[in-house]
């Protein structure tokens, strides 16, 4: 991979006898004297995904918003009184009186509307309040469902991912990575297992069928011609064609038996090979080593090769828009059932520290557009 040799022995393979095995792809490796790696080690263990994170609103900000909002309301209930028992409404005290009537109205309405998001206002239960909390299921359900249509379209996630072309970059990486980075022979060895477990794997082996498939029926004609010229010469061509469209129609019938079936015994067969491979990969240091060359000289050609490039390019884009494709109703389960573990009131409180202080600005506004509102309708009323 470009290092230097030291004595007789591989290199990659004293690496990996000097070095404990990574936990995970891309774990930090502690004690290398890499100032990035202390870094992530003094980071804090990321919360689970079964809670909502702490610490997402501010407590304090979100008070002085109710607090202003709440103050606004006070002063418009404070100036119609005082209206009503100094004066006698006539004139300009008219105005005032139906300015801050209606900013009462609408300061009411908005704190209720605002309020029932979140809780029964003033603890009355009164019907289709408290949303959140008594909701929250379907909220989530309804965000899974908002996230899958949304943010994992196949086709906008492939040409997202085809716009960026990153097979140059992954040409890089892997020369730079490939001898024992991140992606060493024994990282892949776990995530190809870890793929395994998961039945991840699934779609590209029948991307991979489908494939086959096409190319079978694709080249029909250059597959028969082959056949036909290693065929014994005292064979008529009649018999040669004959002999090669029962082969063509078993092995396609066979990609079609195997894509059917998930359970189909050369699926199993396939299962079987990659967990086999995965395992090598991660104990044997000669398929380890083969490995790592082989992603250096792939990180080399991919770096320097515009038609691979090209080609790498469509396949990363291919197999997003297939992962997408089976994977976003998985995501979209995931949301919602991860959002139905988390507690109704602790979730409405949170959800209120998030997006409460903007939602106080509406109750400001609801308060000063009523104002206007009497104002107006004050003036209507006097001119007719």
């Amino acid at each position: 991979m470009g290092a230097p040799k030291h004595g007789s022995g591989d290199p990659a393979s004293l690496r990996r006898a000097k070095q404990p095995e990574p936990t995970s792809v891309g774990a930090p490796k502690h004690g290398s004297g890499d100032p990035a790696s202390l870094r992530r080690a003094k980071q804090p263990e990321p919360t689970s995904v079964g809670a909502p994170k702490h610490g997402s609103g501010d407590p304090a900000s979100l008070r002085r918003a109710k607090q202003r909002a709440t103050g606004l309301l006070v002063a418009a209930a404070v100036l119609f009184v005082l209206i009503r028992l100094l004066t006698a409404g006539n004139g300009w005290a008219g105005y005032v009186e139906a300015a801050a009537e209606a900013a009462m109205i609408g300061g009411l309405a908005d704190w209720f509307a605002v309020t029932a998001l979140f809780r029964h206002p003033l603890g009355i239960p009164i019907p289709h309040t408290a949303i959140i909390p008594r909701r929250k299921n379907a909220i989530g359900a309804g965000l899974g469902e908002f996230v899958q249509d949304n943010f994992f379209d196949p086709d906008d996630l492939g040409g997202w991912v085809a716009e960026r072309a990153p097979a140059e970059a992954l040409g890089r990486w892997l020369a730079t990575e490939g001898a024992g980075g991140p992606v060493s022979a024994p990282a892949l060895g776990r995530l190809l297992e870890s793929l395994i477990e998961g039945g991840h794997h699934h779609p590209m082996v029948d991307e991979a069928i489908g494939r086959a498939d096409r190319f079978l029926v694709d080249n029909h004609e250059v597959l028969r011609d082959r056949l036909v010229e290693e065929a014994p010469r005292y064979t008529p061509k009649v018999l040669d064609h004959h002999i090669f469209n029962r082969l063509h129609r078993g092995v396609r019938g066979v990609l079609a038996d195997m894509a059917g079936d998930p359970d189909h015994e050369l699926r199993a067969r396939i299962d079987a090979g990659l967990k086999s491979y995965a395992h090598r990969l991660r104990t044997d240091p000669a398929v380890a080593a083969r490995m790592e060359a082989a992603l250096g000289r792939a990180g080399d050609s991919l770096r320097t090769d515009t038609d691979l490039q090209h080609r790498v390019n469509q396949w990363i884009a291919t197999a997003v828009s297939l992962l997408a494709h089976h994977a976003r109703t998985e995501i979209a389960g995931v949301i919602a059932t991860t959002v139905a573990r988390w507690d109704a009131d602790d979730t409405s409180a949170r959800i209120e520290r998030r997006v409460g202080r903007d939602l106080q600005f509406i109750r400001i506004n609801g308060t000063l557009i009523g104002a206007l509102a009497g104002l107006a309708i004050h003036a209507i009323a006097q001119a007719l």
